[in-house]
Parts: C-alpha cells; sequence; structure tokens
C-alpha cells in the first residue's frame, strides 16, 4: 500500500513538471566560451541562435518543431569581436546589426540569415556620415528600423536609423535633435543608464531598475528619464521626463509629470506599456503605483499601501534573489508584512508590465540592488567585468551576460569617461559587507485587468515568468550560458546543459 502512494505521488510530481513546461529543442552547439549569445524568433516559429567563439560566427536555424533546419561556423577574418547591437526580423531574413570601429570611424556590419533556407550572408559594411566628438550611447533594432544613437558636446542627439533601400538594409540615415532639456545638477547623467525596452521583454527587476528607457512606436522615439536631479526643482524633489523624438520633422516634445519627493537615493520608476505609463513609488514605509494616461498625462488609477499594510495587488509572495549563503537557496520568501515594505525599498525602484493573455497585464514590481562598484584605481591584478547587456530580438529583450577582462587592458580614458564607464563593473571588488555575485532582486507580480487596471483573481493559475524562474533555480547548478526570449504567448528558456552537453531550450505557457 505504502508503494502504491509513493508510486502515485512520484507520477503526480512528474505529471506536474510536465505540465509546467516541455522540451522544444535539444541541440548539439559547440559551446565552449562564447562571447555572445543571441536568440531571435519569428511568427511563424522559426528560432536563430547566434554566438560568436574562438574568432568564428555560429548560427543555428531551429523550425517550430524543433529541428535543426541550418547550421553555420563562419571564420571572422577581422580581429574585434562584433558587437552585435540589435536584430530585426525582416519578409525574408533574420538580421544581426552590429558596430565596427575604426579610429574615428564608426560601421554598421550586419549578418543575415534566410528565415526558410537558413542561407548565410555577410552584408556590406555602410560607413556612418559622423560628426566629430560625438560619443556613441547605444543601438537598436524594431520591426521596421535599425536604430544608432549618438551624442555631442552640444547635447544633441544624433540619431541614424536604417533605410531599407535597395543599396543595402545597413544604409543608414541621420536626423540631428535639439531637446534644450533643463540642465541637471550633475552633468550627463541621463544618458549613463539608458536601456531600450520591447514590450515583449523580459519580466525581471533586472530589467527594469534602469532610469533611463528607451521606447519606439509609430516611428517616433520616445526617452523616459525618472529620478533626475533638476537645477530647476527643489534639491529634495525629482520628476519623470518624457522627450519624444519625431523622425519625419526633426522636431523634439518635451513633458513631465508631477514631481516627487526624493532623498539621497531613486525611489521611484517608471514603464511605458501600449499607451499606458505605469509609475512606481518605493519607500520604507510606503508604496504607491499610478497609472497614467501616455497621451495626456493624467491620471487613471492610483494605488497607495503603507506602514505594516498589506499590498492588496500582489498575486505572488514577494520573492528575494540573490542571498545566497553556504547552504542556503539563492530564493528567499518575504512572509512578515511589517519587512515587506523595508526589503522592496533596500534596492533601486523596477518595474516591467507585459500581457501573455488578452485580458489581462502582468506587472512585475520591486527593486534591484546591483553588484556595488570598486573605485578604479589602478590595481593591476584585478579583473574588470563588463555588464550584463540587453538586445532586442524580435520577441524581446535578451540578456548577453558580461564578461571578465583584466582592468589594464581598458584604458583609462574609457573607466573615467562618462559615456564608457558605464559599461566596466568589478562586482567582486568592493568593500564591506555587501554581497557579490549578481544583484539582489526583490519583486512580486500583480495581474491587473487590461482596461479598468482593477486586480484579478489568478487563481490557482501559476505565472508563466513564475515557471521559467522555479525551473531555474530547480536546476542542479547554474547554468553557464542561458537566453529567455518569448515565443508568441509563451517563453522559452534556452541553457547549456552540463551533463548531457547539449543546449536546451525548454517552452513554458499560460495556465496551470
Amino acid at each position: 500500500m505504502h508503494k502504491f502512494i509513493l508510486t502515485l505521488l512520484l507520477f503526480m510530481g512528474f505529471a506536474q513538471m510536465a505540465s509546467a513546461q516541455r522540451e522544444f529543442a535539444n541541440l548539439e552547439l559547440p559551446l565552449r566560451q562564447p562571447e555572445d549569445l543571441v536568440s531571435v524568433a519569428d511568427d511563424n516559429g522559426n528560432v536563430c541562435l547566434y554566438f560568436y567563439q574562438n574568432n568564428k560566427l555560429h548560427f543555428t536555424l531551429v523550425s517550430p518543431t524543433g529541428e535543426v533546419l541550418a547550421q553555420h561556423e563562419i571564420p571572422y577574418r577581422w580581429n574585434r569581436d562584433p558587437q552585435v547591437l540589435g536584430t530585426r526580423v525582416t519578409d525574408t531574413d533574420f538580421i544581426f546589426y552590429s558596430r565596427y570601429e575604426n579610429g574615428r570611424r564608426d560601421y554598421v556590419r550586419p549578418f543575415a540569415i534566410n528565415r526558410k533556407t537558413g542561407a548565410f550572408r555577410s552584408l556590406q559594411d555602410v560607413e556612418l556620415d559622423k560628426e566629430r566628438n560625438t560619443y556613441f550611447v547605444g543601438g537598436f533594432g524594431d520591426d521596421e528600423h535599425f536604430y544608432m544613437l549618438y551624442t555631442d558636446r552640444k547635447d544633441r542627439l544624433h540619431l541614424y536609423r536604417s533605410s531599407d533601400s535597395p543599396e543595402g538594409l545597413a544604409k543608414m540615415e541621420r536626423q540631428i535633435f535639439e531637446p534644450n532639456l533643463p540642465d541637471t545638477r550633475t552633468k550627463d547623467t541621463r544618458l549613463m543608464d539608458l536601456v531600450y525596452v520591447h514590450p515583449d521583454m523580459e519580466q525581471t527587476v533586472v530589467a527594469g531598475y534602469h532610469s533611463g528607457k528607451i521606447y519606439s512606436r509609430d516611428g517616433n522615439i520616445y526617452i523616459i528619464f525618472d529620478g533626475q536631479s533638476l537645477k530647476d526643482l527643489n534639491r529634495k524633489e525629482a520628476t519623470t521626463e518624457i522627450l519624444a523624438l519625431n523622425w519625419d520633422t526633426g522636431k523634439t516634445t518635451y513633458r513631465t509629470l508631477p514631481a516627487l519627493e526624493q532623498r539621497n537615493d531613486p525611489s521611484f520608476n517608471s514603464f511605458l506599456f501600449r499607451d499606458t505609463l505605469f509609475r512606481l513609488q518605493l519607500d520604507r514605509d510606503k508604496l504607491n503605483l499610478t497609472a497614467y494616461n501616455f497621451n495626456t498625462l493624467e491620471p487613471v488609477k492610483t494605488y497607495t499601501f503603507s506602514g505594516d499594510q498589506d499590498i492588496a495587488i500582489k498575486s505572488t509572495p514577494v520573492y528575494q534573489r540573490g542571498m545566497r549563503g553556504l547552504f542556503a537557496s539563492d530564493v528567499d520568501t518575504v512572509k512578515q508584512t511589517s519587512k515587506v515594505m523595508k526589503k522592496l525599498a533596500e534596492g533601486l525602484p523596477a518595474i516591467t508590465v507585459n500581457a501573455f493573455t488578452d485580458s489581462t497585464i502582468q506587472l512585475t514590481i520591486g527593486s534591484y540592488d546591483p553588484p556595488g562598484e570598486r573605485n578604479t584605481s589602478s590595481d593591476m591584478s584585478r579583473m574588470v567585468r563588463t555588464p550584463d547587456q540587453y538586445y532586442r530580438t524580435s520577441r524581446g529583450l535578451m540578456m548577453i551576460p558580461g564578461r571578465w577582462v583584466p582592468a589594464y587592458n581598458i584604458p583609462n580614458y574609457y573607466l573615467n569617461s562618462p559615456y564608457y564607464s558605464r559599461y566596466f563593473y568589478d562586482p567582486y571588488g568592493q568593500g564591506g559587507s555587501r554581497p557579490s555575485g549578481p544583484g539582489i532582486s526583490t519583486y512580486f507580480r500583480a495581474v491587473l485587468d487590461d482596461n479598468t487596471l482593477a486586480k484579478t483573481d489568478n487563481g490557482t493559475k501559476e505565472l508563466v515568468q513564475d515557471k521559467v524562474d522555479k525551473f531555474e533555480q530547480e536546476l542542479k547548478s547554474e547554468p553557464d550560458y542561458k537566453t529567455v526570449y518569448r515565443y508568441g504567448n509563451k517563453l522559452h528558456y534556452g541553457y547549456y546543459d552540463r551533463k548531457s552537453k547539449t543546449f536546451r531550450i525548454m517552452e513554458f505557457a499560460p495556465g496551470n
């Protein structure tokens, strides 16, 4: 009888695991020490994986049934590794856009994989028509164009956009914008922490804590800054700034939300989803979430919780990841109501919004405490790590882990420049008792009605992003290489399995 019950329990456990995810593909990839890992999916379900390793470009095209359609190993004839800045999906190709520098000259260098045949094409390089004394800010791609953003000493923004002309997919047109933004108390801070956001980005506070976010829609570029210390505001106040770049007219518009009280550390952050701008304010004794109509900037819904009050919009417990001890799990649950608000306010406020059903939206709300930085003293023995970078794929924003580089290999003018210093940090060099590693994420998720923004009852259904997190936590060893991307209304989690020495892609769907 006992054996029967044990067998039944084991069967139920395996059945639940099977319902939580399925294996989409199991690929033989020669992953040793890849420097990039980029995933792109199209509307037909084809997936293209790219990585760069040992001076070679590696491409794998996978069918909607998980079968390998084509694989390429292309020798790269230049010494420097490609800087993949963005991807696009055209009617015929997956395109990977990279940047190449040669002295003061910048080139766009695209690679293309045919979506049906898997045929590889290396497209013609295009040199940017760049003015002197301009500084590279970032690059990204959406459904229609690939963009590159630069700035200059006059604080103008130089925006390049692919024209998709017959002369080549990398031919770039340029517009120069003069935003005339209010002065900040510390120069150049607005461009120090920019990230490109796509509605299908990964639902983590690591992806949503940045103080500056770029959105592209309807041919316009929107850059939203949070928490900047403006000279024309009280020192104890800050606001959310909305800068719009209109490509057709070459003009800019500037708007702001009402100012909020802010002490020394950032206390609020925002996220634009469709036509709603969500702003989250976190303090040790208060949480405020306000949704604004993005066209009128009028508030349409507000949630406020204070003190030991239960956060009623929570659809999950409050999780904390990154507090790993010698014999402790990487994930903890904050159960005491009196501690929830304080734990949420220990890092930088972060929020992301997405939708996996037609009637609800999913919010990830919390904070992220990044690894502490070490001062850039002349320590010749230390290793500096480039930070995790985010690249927009056709199905969302994916993260490429940073790489360890000897500090003396990086010129001082890069480390000290306000435009480049943000690319380098040393998570294991900070002093004091601050934790080292990937940083600490504290968060919960909320499910709201898409129309009324009222909390909805999710019942016993497990959110799709939580399924991915749970699966990753149950892996016996943390994957060396991984990627997460959206696949229709599902999520794919790809990782290198040390045991089988294969690259497995697991599929997670909404529902029970």
